[in-house]
């Protein structure tokens, strides 16, 4: 059994300082959860992000470089968009891979990646064949989410390298909260459905990883309170 500590990273999509009770006495929410590991652990109260939008961010996570060292230069990739980390770059997941932890992603990536091109004009992408240079080109044994944001299409999950599911029609965009850009959408897919997807695939691969006895390193990036905001009732 491998002795080294388990790692589990959340990145909350668009959380502010001041959201969370544990960090704002006067916060208009309650987390519980959030406060409980918190009071559990440590606080860091003067952490800085290299940028305050979702691609150049997880860029600098992943690869503990500046962000805009990438080509990109200002904003943030599309769900189409083409892979940012670059063949041989080291990741977080591909140095705690070589010292023999399990790696798993779940949830928004968001850095680009290479569909299979279908060869038509109306439709680009051939979702029936793996994608490439992914989340698992880059270190990781596993994946299970989505390309970009809640709010960017193609609406289509995607398992290690595989889409779970063919687009079958196109949805509507929809404003206010419940934000989203019209795009294709796969039959096994529901915007209000997909956090707990990721939760349930997270757990699972933490209770696999577990099992196996092997120490794993879980890299979990929601896509909330990103819009579309679609709370459940829990």
């Amino acid at each position: 059994m491998n002795s080294a500590p388990n790692i589990i990273y959340i990145l909350a999509d668009d959380m502010g300082y001041g959201d969370l009770s544990c960090l704002n006495a006067d916060s208009k929410i309650r987390t519980r959860y959030l406060d409980e590991l918190a009071g559990g652990g440590m606080i860091f109260r003067d952490a800085h992000a290299t940028s305050a939008v979702c691609t150049p961010s997880r860029f600098s996570i992943l690869t503990g470089r500046y962000n805009w060292r990438s080509r990109l230069k200002k904003g943030v990739m599309f769900g189409y968009s083409q892979p940012l980390i670059g063949p041989g770059r080291m990741t977080v997941a591909s140095m705690l891979k070589s010292r023999g932890y399990a790696t798993g992603c779940v949830g928004k990536w968001h850095l680009g990646w290479r569909w299979a091109k279908s060869g038509g004009a109306h439709n680009p992408v051939d979702y029936s064949k793996p994608i490439a240079d992914g989340p698992t080109a880059v270190g990781f044994d596993n994946f299970f989410g989505i390309s970009a944001s809640l709010d960017m299409p193609p609406y289509v999950y995607v398992e290690n390298d595989l889409p779970t599911a063919i687009p079958t029609s196109v949805v509507a965009a929809s404003g206010g909260q419940e934000m989203w850009r019209e795009g294709e959408i796969a039959s096994d897919f529901a915007h209000a459905d997909v956090l707990q997807r990721l939760t349930d695939s997270a757990i699972g691969f933490v209770e696999r990883s577990a099992a196996a006895g092997s120490s794993f390193f879980l890299y979990f990036p929601l896509t909330a309170p990103h819009t579309p905001i679609l709370p459940s009732e829990e």
